[in-house]
């Protein structure tokens, strides 16, 4: 942490509130203009890391309320656009919290990681159909249809499951090294995307083009026009797709809507422009065309929030936009994952490892996105959950603290079980 910050978020907040920290109305996750190439994992951050941060596009909070000549001023602006504020009475311009762009990821040992996994490609699957001889119906008894050899996994969210794509060490390609050969998956994942959908964005589906979690299970479904999405690799993984193979969907989403000030849910009807209602519909819709996928939901992950000037404004349990912390979307996730029957992975809390305020320079690379140790841990706790589900492992996860843990070791000891 930089060595600015002083004895902890509270008395660190307190000072950006009464000292100003340069202008902590400008709210983003070390956020500057050019980005950052993953530091390697030495357990601190640099002055220049710190001011060094990434964006997709300049996010920039409101100017705080000047003194004297310009009160009058200030406040009718005030007055004009809300502001939103930290727990310990920071104010910002909400519409200014944008996601970090992603760090060009450094990645090590990838080739170790390709070995173990099958693949997306689906070359095997293909030919064994092609080379089937066809028969007359009349002549031969019906045979029962080929059981699929392989256990499809689709994986849909934003750039926690996009950063690092192509390179093996995305968090999709380090869950399923941990899950054997006989796993397919697809990576649909799209960087920057929320579960809800935007807000000019209405269901007329012969024009919709909303690269949503809604937008991602529409086109899964054949409900639109799914061209929009080429200019993804996701576009392509997605045709690839047959939902009636899908064994699993992986969902993850929640920091874009937080972003977005997206409400979390709508007490009056399923409102597909809140978190809770597209999930809801997404989930929906993925169970129709996939009947026999199980889910995970998992929430958005913990993270911190710095000003342009590299001062930590505050963390997922202090920084609210109006709408709510980005806690709260993660407790909106675990209880619709609970209401619709589906398992959750929290990867809030810290409940099964150790990423908080004393480590967050160790897990993320700018306050939000995963490094590659980060990548790692995640993939191993989601591996665990998912071989639960496929009734492979009824152990339980050992808690994982990042300065203990080895994924290689790790990974030699699963292959050996």
């Amino acid at each position: 942490m930089k060595k600015r910050f002083v004895m902890g978020l509270t008395a660190l907040m307190l000072t950006v509130s009464i000292a100003g920290c340069g202008d902590p109305s400008k709210l983003t996750s070390k956020n500057v203009n050019e980005p950052v190439v993953e530091e390697e994992i030495t357990g601190e951050t640099s002055e220049e890391a710190v001011s060094d941060g990434v964006s997709q596009g300049q996010a920039t909070g409101s100017e705080q309320n000047a003194e004297g000549d310009d009160a009058e001023a200030s406040t009718a602006e005030a007055a004009e656009k809300p502001m939103a504020v930290t727990s310990d009475g920071v104010a910002f311009d909400p519409e200014e919290i944008v996601e970090p762009a992603l760090p060009a990821a450094e990645v090590q040992q990838a080739e170790a990681v390709t070995a173990d996994v099958p693949a997306t490609d689906t070359t095997e699957t293909e030919q064994t159909v092609a080379e089937t001889p066809v028969e007359d119906p009349a002549a031969t008894p019906a045979e029962e249809p080929k059981k699929d050899k392989y256990y499809d996994i689709v994986f849909i969210g934003d750039s926690q499951f996009d950063n690092a794509r192509g390179t093996a060490s995305d968090i999709p390609s380090y869950t399923c090294s941990l899950l054997g050969k006989k796993v397919k998956f697809y990576n649909l994942a799209i960087g920057g995307t929320a579960a809800s959908l935007s807000r000019d964005m209405g269901l007329e589906l012969d024009t919709f083009s909303d690269s949503c979690f809604i937008g991602i299970s529409y086109a899964l479904a054949g409900k639109i026009n799914a061209s929009f999405l080429d200019q993804y690799p996701a576009g392509e993984e997605l045709k690839r797709v047959d939902p009636e193979k899908v064994d699993l969907y992986v969902i993850e989403y929640g920091a874009n809507d937080y972003i977005n000030g997206k409400d979390l849910y709508n007490s009056n009807y399923v409102d597909y422009h809140s978190y809770s209602g597209a999930l809801s519909e997404g989930i929906n819709t993925l169970k129709t065309i996939s009947p026999k996928a199980q889910f995970i939901l998992c929430g958005p992950s913990y993270c911190v929030w710095y000003n342009s000037d590299g001062y930590l404004i505050g963390d997922s349990y202090t920084v609210s936009k109006g709408i709510g912390t980005l806690s709260e979307y993660s407790n909106t996730a675990s209880n619709l994952a609970s209401d619709m029957g589906i398992d959750f992975m929290d990867s809030m809390y810290a409940s099964q490892f150790d990423l908080k305020m004393e480590t967050i320079d160790d897990y993320l690379v700018d306050g939000l996105h995963y490094n590659e140790k980060g990548r790692q841990i995640y993939a191993a706790v989601l591996a665990h959950r998912i071989q639960k589900l496929r009734g492979l492992d009824d152990s339980e996860m050992p808690y994982i603290e990042i300065n203990n843990f080895d994924f290689w070791a790790y990974s030699d000891s699963i292959k050996k079980k």
